[in-house]
């Protein structure tokens, strides 16, 4: 195991303490493959993600600079390259959200603000995306202003991502809906999207990190299987969870906040 050979099995022959223990050290050796094979497979998507912009925008600015392409066109590809940087960006910033969130360097900062805004601020900056896929957003309008005590630079990154990943994933002239409600005590929030939805088998690892749903879901490669782990460990560590269903095309995920009793 120390040379990172993990065929190893320790035969169980005995229910005393020494059983015990092999059965422990087997199922860690479980875990430690799985935990490679997802490391593997994380490095091979970054790299891939890495290497497919640069190659772009290396191309585009080289053809810009030597004349190949045309003064009247430089204009189109320069947007493509400044795309191609932001979405570098993007997942810069996971990589470097995630290594945080594992450290434990980040340290919560809550204060008081309106969900609703927050909310809708955020799908108004998706316009686009939605406007081109020709999606219906529905429950925006039923939502009331509903204060929350929370770090709001966080439940932004977590309702992005999952705003973003709706989006992604909802069939063309497909629904995304939004639901939010108070009790007193919590706020519970809901997205629905429709679409092909996620496996059975796959739920119960859509939010461990480096796991990328199969993707065949999506024409969609971007993804590098960090959002839905960051968006975990941000409500986790508010003390709230985040779950989710799919079923007859339809996915949800719920989370809860902390709410601010007036």
């Amino acid at each position: 195991m120390a040379k990172g050979d993990f065929s190893k099995r320790i035969p169980v022959t005995s229910d005393d303490e020494i059983g015990e223990l092999a059965v422990s050290f087997n199922q860690m050796t479980n875990s430690l493959v799985q935990l490679e094979g997802m490391r593997k497979s994380f490095v091979a998507n970054v790299s891939h993600e890495l290497k497919t912009p640069m190659t772009t925008i290396g191309g585009f600015i080289d053809g810009i600079l030597d004349g190949t392409i045309e003064p009247d066109k430089q204009k189109y590809y320069l947007q493509i390259v400044s795309d191609e940087v932001k979405r570098l960006s993007r997942l810069v910033q996971s990589m470097l959200s995630m290594a945080k969130l594992e450290s434990g360097e980040f340290v919560l900062k809550p204060e008081l603000f309106d969900f609703r805004e927050l909310l809708c601020t955020i799908v108004v900056s998706q316009e686009q995306r939605i406007e081109a896929a020709k999606l219906n957003i529905t429950g925006l309008d039923e939502i009331q202003s509903i204060s929350v005590n929370a770090d709001k630079d966080l439940i932004h990154q977590v309702i992005y991502n999952l705003v973003d990943n709706a989006v992604k994933f909802t069939n063309e002239s497909g629904t995304i809906d939004f639901k939010a409600k108070a009790d007193g005590k919590k706020l519970t929030f809901t997205i629905t999207n429709t679409g092909k939805g996620i496996p059975e088998s796959e739920l119960p690892y859509v939010f461990e990190r480096f796991y990328k749903v199969d993707k065949s879901r999506s024409a969609n490669k971007n993804s590098t299987g960090l959002g839905l782990y960051i968006v975990k460990t941000i409500i986790c560590s508010h003390g709230e969870d985040i779950s989710v269903t799919s079923r007859d095309g339809l996915t949800v995920f719920t989370f809860s906040l902390p709410v601010v009793v007036s």
